[in-house]
This record gives structure tokens, C-alpha cells and sequence, in this order.
């Protein structure tokens, strides 16, 4: 079969003829079985012709044989919700939507969790206000805003703590080498190492061993000369720079 034949076929199939019999069969369908659903007469339209019936039709004659449609879906995706009661006044006076209302935040739900709060406070004067709101969500499976919550407890009687404070006095810590006491004790041999002469010079000398230590190798290599000329064996001298321990020490 060429492509001509097929676009002819196709164009038979959608027909004007070719829809009223799919739109009869549909009548028939419903006259058969009142309680079929406008989606599965839809399938038996394509098994019967091979096609499917465009929407509108489908819609069209199964309501016109006295189909039931369902209607009880809700809105597809894209679709627009029929605005809330004086959501579009508030628009066009702010701009803005009106604010979502819930109905869990009423101000008789308010009140019910503030004079629970208040039951709390009597009944234990030391609890706490987190402890209180703790409860509230508890007992109404919803959580009572802050500024209702502060303001019932201690209306109530109960004691709110400052924010942010410790109690007593801080003991005042040095940061700038870390939190950590083994940071501390790192940073202050880190410190010590830093500070220790790099040139030592070992001198031995009427049995006893002498050492001179300088900051830099020019002035040790100087004092070396010197001890040389003055006498001193060469043999009897020895220099060395201080170097990192190549070993991992645990603090």
C-alpha cells in the first residue's frame, strides 16, 4: 500500500459519515448500558472502527444519548481555581493576594492553646516556655505561634529566660590557637620551636662540651673561625642546624 492509499484511507476514517457512525455506536453503547463511562465507551469506539473519536464528539453525543458524566475530578493541571471570597477585592486594593486563612489558626483554636498554656504554668510553675509550646503541639497537633505562646506564659506566671545568656560568668579563653586544648598545646610548642636558635656550634674543650647557638649561619660559621684561631682543634668542633622531627608525636 502506497502513501496515497494510506492518506486516503485516513481521510475516510475521519470523515464527517465516518463520525456519525462512531457518534451512533455511542448512542447505542449508552441505550445498552446506562451506566457506562464516557471513557470506556471511548475504547469501544476504537476497537469497533479502528480510531478513536475526537473528544468534543465523544462528549457531545455521550451526553446526547444521556450519558452520565463525571464530573467529580478536580482541576487539571494549569487550570484555574475559582478564586477564594474576597481574594480579588483584596487584589485590587493591595495589589497583592489576599493571605492563605487556615482554619487550625482561628482565633478560638488561638485562645483554646493559650488557656492550655496557662493549665501548664499552674499546674508546674518551673516549666519552660519551650517545654509549654512542646505540649500545645502535643495536644492539637498544631504548634502555637511565638508571640501568642510568650505572651500567654507570662501572663500566666512562668519565668522567661533572656536569649542567647549562659548562665554564670564566662571564663574568659584565649581563640586566637584554636578551641581545642591539643590545638592550644600545638600552637604554644609550634611557638617554642619558632623561637629556638636554628646554628648550634659543639665545642669540646678540657673534657667538658660547650655549645654556642646563633640565629644565623654566618654568625656561627664567624665564632667557628675564631675558635679555630684561638687554638681550638678543628676536630673538637661541631655544627649543626636544627631540623623538623621527621616523627609524628601524639599531644
Amino acid at each position: 500500500m502506497n502513501s496515497q492509499t494510506k492518506e486516503s484511507e485516513v481521510a475516510k476514517k475521519r470523515s464527517p459519515e465516518n463520525t456519525k457512525k462512531k457518534q451512533d455506536y455511542i448512542a447505542e453503547l449508552v441505550k445498552g448500558n446506562a451506566g457506562i463511562s464516557m471513557n470506556e465507551a471511548g475504547k469501544k469506539v476504537r476497537e469497533k472502527f479502528g480510531t478513536q473519536l475526537a473528544y468534543d464528539k465523544l462528549r457531545e453525543a455521550f451526553a446526547k444519548a444521556g450519558g452520565k458524566i463525571d464530573t467529580r475530578r478536580g482541576p487539571k493541571k494549569g487550570s484555574k481555581r475559582a478564586p477564594r471570597k474576597g481574594a480579588k477585592a483584596a487584589k485590587k486594593k493591595t495589589g497583592k493576594k489576599a493571605p492563605r486563612s487556615y482554619g487550625t489558626r482561628s482565633p478560638a483554636a488561638t485562645r483554646k492553646k493559650q488557656e492550655f498554656v496557662a493549665e501548664l504554668v499552674k499546674g508546674k510553675p518551673d516549666i519552660t516556655m519551650n517545654e509549654a509550646g512542646k505540649r500545645v503541639r502535643a495536644k492539637f497537633g498544631t504548634q502555637l505561634a511565638f508571640d501568642k505562646l510568650k505572651e500567654a506564659f507570662k501572663a500566666a506566671g512562668g519565668k522567661v529566660g533572656k536569649p542567647g545568656r549562659r548562665k554564670g560568668s564566662r571564663k574568659h579563653v584565649e581563640r586566637r590557637y584554636g578551641r581545642r586544648d591539643s590545638d592550644r598545646a600545638y600552637a604554644k610548642i609550634s611557638k617554642t620551636l619558632k623561637g629556638m636558635p636554628k646554628h648550634v656550634v659543639i665545642m669540646h674543650s678540657s673534657g667538658t662540651v660547650d655549645t654556642s647557638e646563633f640565629n644565623t649561619k654566618d654568625q656561627a660559621v664567624a665564632f667557628a673561625r675564631s675558635q679555630v684561631l684561638a687554638g681550638i682543634s678543628v676536630s673538637d668542633i661541631a655544627y649543626y642546624t636544627r631540623q623538623a622531627l621527621e616523627i609524628s608525636v601524639g599531644i
